[in-house]
């Protein structure tokens, strides 16, 4: 099994009560300029944490609905503190057949949340929501798959998530709109050829009617917002288009070997 050392479980607990500060209302991280300061890893992978705590603060929690795919063994995620801590409902979904299955195990006691073993695709998305229940409303919706997040994103029609948290490729241009193209079948290589630039993302959210409230430090996910709750970020004075960062110390991915391509997508 895993065991923290103790000043890593101290760190954990620290981090974690601090969490709850922010969700009870009790934070005192100053306000203005962007998000960055929001910033809090507990569960998450980076800061998501914190960031999504201080976006669900201003706009209100909803329904205290999740949905998160790519999600692993749900030992780290954008919404594990969500269903862990706060007692959210939701679904988490997997497509690896080892880590569904300790994906379920871990919630295998927890009504409130279902795990299910799926390839998400842009064909099926659709689908999965309404089979397990997901509102046309979620609260929080996040993407990590690696690849297809743009694609998918673009597909879902069941849902209008109110924060949507999704991963972008750093390593691009953020002025230019490219993804890589569609495949059903795509497994990431670990390289630097995978998913959108933050611009091709930006040129979705548009058209689904989200803007881009925050990137983070790491230069991993972007934070969406529902255009109808963007007022409750007039403090935000910009929101950093942040390059690859991973751990904050400027890491990213290994370069593809060739042949790896992307193609833009259209914007009006």
């Amino acid at each position: 099994g895993f065991l923290m050392a103790s000043s890593e479980r101290q760190g954990f607990y620290l981090a974690l009560a601090e969490l709850g500060r922010r969700y009870s209302g009790d934070a005192t991280v100053p306000f203005g300029g962007d998000l960055t300061r929001y910033e809090l890893g507990v569960y998450s992978q980076h800061g998501e944490d914190g960031v999504l705590a201080e976006i669900l603060r201003r706009i209100g929690p909803g329904r205290r609905e999740f949905v998160e795919f790519g999600i692993e063994t749900g030992v780290e995620g954008t919404c594990v503190a969500l269903a862990d801590v706060l007692g959210w409902s939701g679904l988490f979904m997997e497509g690896d057949d080892d880590r569904a299955r300790a994906l379920a195990w871990k919630y295998r006691d927890n009504p409130a949340v279902r795990t299910v073993h799926a390839r998400i695709m842009a064909e099926n998305v659709n689908d999965l929501f309404a089979d397990n229940g997901v509102s046309g409303e979620p609260d929080v919706l996040s993407i990590d798959i690696d690849g297809n997040d743009l694609w998918i994103w673009s597909a879902l029609t069941h849902a209008r998530p109110r924060v949507v948290v999704i991963e972008y490729n750093a390593h691009l241009d953020h002025d230019r709109p490219m993804v890589q193209p569609y495949d059903p079948e795509w497994n990431w290589p670990e390289t630097d050829w995978f998913g959108a630039s933050l611009r091709a993302l930006d040129v979705v959210a548009a058209d689904k009617g989200y803007r881009l409230v925050h990137t983070e430090l790491a230069g991993v996910n972007a934070f969406y917002v529902r255009t109808d709750l963007v007022q409750h970020f007039e403090d935000v004075e910009r929101v950093p288009r942040r390059s690859v960062n991973y751990n904050g110390r400027g890491g990213g991915h290994p370069p593809h070997p060739g042949g790896g391509r992307y193609v833009e997508v259209e914007t009006e």
